[in-house]
């Protein structure tokens, strides 16, 4: 597959997985019951542990083809001492076991490549976005349950301002009069939103209650850390010879402890706790029913996904598709959710879209 194809079916991909994620998300949140609602903090480690698994496969068949076509692969010495009359009496399957034997020897190699790179003498400044992406994906979930669908994907684009920012003050980036336009029409756009007189479909949410509120702070506080680990992610790659794929590993390593923690610590705390009436808390993976695998699945696609955009697209393209999926978003949310529409929430969104279309273009 060519770098155009692998470029037009990353992009494709990226824009319908950010908005199912957004649907799935927000659907396996409120169709239940709280109390029948699967543990987000589950989720987000599965989703770690489902990534370092994935990445990790894809760096050693990367690093095994590597060496297969780019460097040459010589016999072992007792194989080079042998004569050319031993070498004519080889059989069928002493070929077989000498190819065996190279492939064991790449792979061996390629894990202890991997070894070196994801435990290099710098891989701890991987915890500090790791720690950040565990905790706004924790609030992505927080976010989704108390927020419709239109209304959290439009303010979700406001990390794009909060990375702007980050990037400002962090990595001194020069901005053009054409992103800061950009960045004041994003922020315009979301206010209006905000301001709109739209009101969540009640039936679709009977069983649950959703707090505006509380779901907007969790989006604006997702949109902080999204683009404070964003720019630190930047800075750590700035410089850096390990792939893409080697820093998914490195992520996933460092965002174990922060993921596991909201599991761990209820059940060291009813371990140890004084009073014999405390609940114990519930399993692991307690409802964890088919959405709930959904949302994860999603959520590990889009991060395989997103590796390939940054590698493969520019700017503009993931700008198009960002709003793309924005105006997905809110077709779902008015199809699926009875969402109702005001003139003021498509006039913020026009402003989003536009926005982050004008904002990926170059200087």
């Amino acid at each position: 597959m060519t770098s155009n194809s692998i470029k037009a079916v990353s992009l494709v991909t990226l824009t319908v997985q950010n908005s199912l994620l957004t649907v799935v998300l927000h659907y396996s949140r409120t169709s239940t019951e709280p109390s029948k609602v699967y543990s987000a903090a589950s989720a987000v480690l599965l989703n770690e542990i489902l990534k370092l698994c994935i990445s990790f496969l894809i760096s050693l068949n990367a690093s095994v083809r590597e060496q297969r076509e780019h460097a040459y692969d010589p016999l072992p010495e007792d194989d080079l001492e042998e004569g050319k009359e031993g070498k004519e009496r080889r059989d069928e399957s002493s070929d077989v076991d000498e190819q065996d034997g190279r492939t064991l020897r790449r792979v061996k190699k390629a894990l202890k490549q991997i070894r070196s790179e994801v435990f290099s003498y710098d891989c701890w400044k991987l915890a500090v976005p790791a720690a950040l992406y565990v905790v706004q994906n924790n609030l992505q979930f927080v976010a989704a349950s108390n927020l419709d669908v239109p209304t959290f994907q439009i303010t979700y684009n406001l990390k794009i301002l909060t990375t702007a920012v980050f990037s400002v003050l962090m990595l001194k980036k020069q901005l053009g009069g054409k992103k800061w336009v950009a960045l004041v029409l994003l922020a315009v756009g979301v206010a209006v939103v905000q301001l709109s007189s739209s009101k969540p479909d009640v039936a679709s949410n009977a069983s649950h209650e959703m707090d505006q509120l509380k779901g907007l702070v969790a989006v604006f506080t997702a949109c902080m850390t999204s683009g404070l680990a964003g720019v630190y992610f930047e800075m750590v790659l700035k410089g850096s010879k390990a792939s893409i794929w080697t820093r998914n590993i490195q992520l996933s390593i460092f965002s174990f402890i922060p993921a596991a923690l909201p599991i761990v610590l209820p059940r060291i705390q009813y371990a140890f706790a004084a009073d014999p009436t405390l609940a114990p808390p519930p399993p692991v993976f307690a409802h964890f029913g088919f959405w709930a695998w959904a949302v994860v699945m999603c959520q590990v696609l889009g991060g395989l996904v997103t590796a390939l955009v940054i590698k493969y697209a520019d700017n503009l393209l993931k700008g198009f598709a960002t709003s793309l999926s924005i105006v997905l978003s809110f077709l779902s949310g008015v199809v699926l959710f009875n969402f109702q529409v005001t003139w003021m929430f498509v006039l913020g969104t026009s402003f989003v879209v536009y926005a982050t279309v004008l904002y990926s273009q170059p200087q």
